[in-house]
């Protein structure tokens, strides 16, 4: 087997590593996994290269990926993310329990049956629409 060929299934076996297991938390399989596929890539140019100069120019190239990378990396982790669930407001559900003003029914939304209240005192009647306004823990809190 060739180091090109060698360092190319290293290189595809880290970055899914990062990206199917990691997830983006922790970048090393991915600072070696780019170093892997570059030691390929260089091994593939300059096949007279051989493994001892290939194992050299890996490590070198993942270091240099780490020093490159890491912090923008971790500025991009550390931006805030949307809060889980406002992708709901706004959306429209389908009133399967009534809503009294002040008390709670159920709305049909994504697939799945709600706590429901209405905002400022509105009532819905069973096969009505109601539009998400907010959420309170898993409750929505719906408005026409």
């Amino acid at each position: 087997m060739s180091p090109a060929f060698m360092f190319l299934l290293i290189a595809l076996g880290l970055v899914a590593t990062e990206l199917l297991i990691m997830q983006f938390s922790v970048f090393w399989f991915l600072f070696f996994g780019i170093g892997a596929l570059v030691t390929s890539l260089v091994c593939w140019l300059l096949p007279e290269l051989g493994w001892t100069a290939a194992w050299g120019l890996f490590f070198v190239s993942s270091l240099l990926t780490s020093f490159v990378l890491f912090r923008p990396l971790r500025r991009w982790q550390a931006q805030p993310s949307p809060l889980a669930g406002n992708d709901a407001i706004g959306q429209i559900g389908d009133v399967i329990e009534a809503i009294e003003a002040g008390g709670e029914g159920k709305v049909s939304w994504s697939g799945a049956e709600w706590p429901a209240r209405a905002e400022s005192g509105e009532t819905f009647a069973v096969g009505d629409k109601a539009t998400i306004r907010a959420l309170d823990g898993i409750s929505l809190i719906v408005g026409r």
